[in-house]
């Protein structure tokens, strides 16, 4: 259930509520993040910035 994996990605990244909804559904659906926000850059998923 994504519910645990919120908890699980925001205690162990440190991360605020947005931040692990957006890591957790871009690695379950295999989506790259699009942010400017560099604490995606120590994940396992690719992060883009915006045009």
């Amino acid at each position: 259930m994504i519910f645990y994996e919120l908890i699980e990605y925001s205690n162990k990244y440190n991360f605020d509520f947005d931040d692990a909804c957006q890591y957790a559904l871009a690695k379950k659906y295999g989506l790259k993040i699009v942010s400017f926000d560099k604490d995606f850059d120590r994940l396992d998923i690719k992060r883009m910035e915006p045009k």
